[in-house]
């Protein structure tokens, strides 16, 4: 099976197994939240050693490939904060802050190995400076 198949059956499954326990049977909300937390747990899991295991080639798809996998995780911990009690509004604000702050990380460290690809590949090109002893 295709990567990008795969990746959707995870994800087609998860919704799947979310919206059945949600609507399904007569659990109260509490509990559903925390079953939501474990789905969104096990699919990020199970995405994350596919993604160590084949992941895409750099560009668009890899990054999408994060992205799921971010949101999946933002997802176990907002549904885990909700449950624990606390209002909607905190988890929601807690969730912002994580992503917000993933994202500028993320983004710093692209950067940073942008700038170090660029480095090495000038002092590669660069020829090699002669010693006294050579001369």
């Amino acid at each position: 099976m295709k990567r990008g198949l795969r990746w959707l059956a995870v994800l087609f499954v998860a919704a799947a197994v979310d919206l059945g326990v949600r609507f399904g049977p007569g659990l109260d909300f509490e509990n559903v939240l925390w079953i939501e937390a474990l789905i969104f747990l096990a699919a990020a899991g199970v995405l994350y050693r596919w993604y160590r295991m084949d992941p895409a080639t750099p560009g668009w798809r890899r990054a999408l490939q994060a992205v799921l996998l971010a949101s999946l995780v933002l997802a176990a911990i907002r549904a885990g904060i909700w449950a624990s009690g606390q209002p909607v509004t905190l988890a929601n604000g807690v969730i912002l802050g994580l992503g917000v702050a993933g994202w500028l990380i993320w983004m710093y460290r692209r950067r940073a190995r942008r700038a170090a690809a660029v480095e090495s590949s000038a002092t590669s090109r660069d020829p090699p400076e002669e010693t006294a002893s050579e001369t």
